[in-house]
């Protein structure tokens, strides 16, 4: 079963907070790597600067994650935790804008996570889950954007899969904000308003 769960920007721990469970459980490596790929990608994972960061020794990485590459496997299974309760909000919404929109700003750490692993999808597993991920939360977005844009299920669904590739390739965390998400519906409406006529 896909398990997701989205660290929500408000509820993020202050570095205080990190330090402070972080020398004692993996929970503060995962918090703060988990930002840091949804930044900067893979290339940002370095084992010494999240140790700095923690304000840890880097042996005690080691110590909970053995290597880079299983942490890399343990931030996928608390990427796949965040989709799954961010599935669980999307299908208490009853309207794309602003509903749907101020969830994704409010979860602006798990879409830009997910969006590395698009750019980034030469990795296997990282494609893999991506690709995972998206099929649970396209079908419950779909009924709110079928709405929005007011079109049947399937063209609705293909225009989607555009939309989303446009979203992820225009993202940042600059520029992530609910205007940007406006601004892309927005040319999509103006777009199939110019079909019409």
């Amino acid at each position: 079963m896909i398990i997701f769960h989205f660290l929500i920007e408000k509820h993020k721990p202050h570095n205080a907070e990190i330090m402070a469970f972080s020398k004692k459980t993996t929970q503060g490596w995962l918090h703060v790597g988990y930002k840091i790929f949804a930044d900067e990608g893979p290339e940002g994972i370095q084992v010494e600067r999240l140790a700095r960061i923690l304000g840890v020794n880097k042996s005690s990485f080691y110590h909970f994650f053995v290597d880079k590459e299983i942490f890399m496997s343990e931030l996928i299974k608390l990427h796949l935790e965040h989709a799954q309760r961010y599935v669980a909000e999307i299908k208490k919404l009853d309207n794309f804008d602003p509903e749907f929109i101020d969830l994704l700003v409010a979860e602006k750490e798990i879409i830009l996570f997910h969006r590395q692993l698009n750019k980034n999808a030469d990795n296997v597993v990282f494609r893999k889950t991506f690709i995972e991920i998206n099929a649970v939360v396209d079908c419950e977005i779909l009924r709110l954007w079928a709405k929005e844009i007011q079109l049947p299920p399937d063209p609705a669904f293909k225009l989607f899969d555009l939309v989303r590739d446009t979203f992820y390739s225009r993202i940042s965390p600059k520029n992530y904000s609910a205007t940007t998400v406006r601004q892309i519906v927005d040319e999509v409406k103006l777009f199939l308003a110019q079909l019409d006529k």
